[in-house]
């Protein structure tokens, strides 16, 4: 069927006359007469019985009337967004985060952004920092989130969320020892699951167990909080991990603790500072900011009620980069 033979086709089942279908159309009737033959005559079958001058449809035309509805549907989501692209000059965003952010919090944030700007395109990428700042400037993204982003003279940042530093352990390894000298010991005898130096927060780990006076034995590096957080729940060693990585999933296999003193960080949204403004940008922005705030706000639940104190030292700045 052809996209005119569509239009007449649901012109008719919804009026029921011929009449009322060229009305609806502004054709003449016997347009409306003449295409639904044609169509029946090329589809091999009738769609519609003569009854006391009104058309009843087949069953063959209710099923096909079922597909033709999907079709519209999608034809009027297409002319929505045209119409949004044409009236605000936006009917898209791209929007990136890295590893750690983007199924902690970017997922529940365009769950929410998508909520409020259905006929709005969304393009989700997944990058290193670095990678998110080269997208920005090049104007392949619209707005990027990372922790602790670096200064870039055309990137603009803004914080949307504060986390803390956690550690990890593998349930089975704590047990109901979760004392202070026993986590210590756990960190310094058990294998340490390291990140590399280029990701985020990286430094910020290092500068904290150089704090409390820790030099863990590191049997693996990973690139990935998220990898750690799965080495860890196969008891293949001990981290330490951002807050939003760690309690995102289940505990079953996992053992997580706050530190003392608490060792923060900022997550940031970027924006290249020549890009012009964008109200979806501002919106994704703000639905990123409160995802962030309701998984804050269960951390609580999934923390073991021991911290586990440093022997030194204070808050430290998030400063490294992927």
């Amino acid at each position: 069927m052809r996209l005119r033979q569509i239009e007449v086709f649901r012109a008719v089942m919804l009026v029921g006359t011929v009449s009322e279908a060229a009305r609806m159309l502004n054709v003449s009737q016997p347009v409306v007469t003449r295409v639904l033959q044609h169509t029946e005559l090329q589809l091999g079958f009738r769609l519609f019985d003569r009854t006391k001058g009104r058309l009843q449809p087949t069953a063959e035309a209710f099923e096909l009337f079922s597909e033709v509805e999907r079709l519209y549907q999608e034809v009027e989501r297409v002319r929505r967004v045209s119409a949004n692209l044409r009236h605000k000059g936006a009917g898209r965003l791209r929007v990136a985060a890295t590893p750690s952010l983007a199924p902690s919090i970017l997922a529940p944030a365009v769950r929410r952004f998508s909520q409020r700007h259905p006929d709005t395109l969304v393009r989700v990428f997944t990058h290193h920092t670095a990678e998110i700042v080269q997208g920005l400037l090049s104007q392949d993204i619209d707005v990027g989130f990372a922790f602790a982003p670096p200064v870039h003279p055309a990137i603009s940042t803004t914080p949307v969320a504060q986390g803390r530093i956690l550690l990890a352990a593998p349930r089975a390894w704590v047990g109901g020892k979760t004392d202070g000298r026993a986590l210590h010991k756990l960190v310094a005898e058990k294998p340490f699951i390291g990140l590399e130096d280029q990701i985020s927060l990286g430094s910020l780990v290092g500068q904290t167990l150089a704090r409390g006076g820790l030099a863990p034995q590191s049997t693996l590096e990973v690139q990935t909080y998220s990898l750690a957080r799965s080495l860890v729940e196969e008891s293949l060693g001990v981290t330490m991990l951002d807050q939003f990585t760690a309690a995102t999933g289940s505990m079953d296999r996992i053992a997580l603790f706050a530190l003392e003193p608490a060792q923060t960080f900022d997550v940031r949204a970027m924006r290249a500072e020549h890009h012009a403004p964008s109200s979806l940008a501002d919106s994704l922005v703000q639905c990123f900011a409160d995802a962030a705030r309701a998984l804050s706000d269960e951390l609580p639940q999934r923390l073991e009620p021991t911290p586990f104190v440093l022997k030194t030292g204070a808050n430290v700045d998030a400063t490294a980069a992927d």
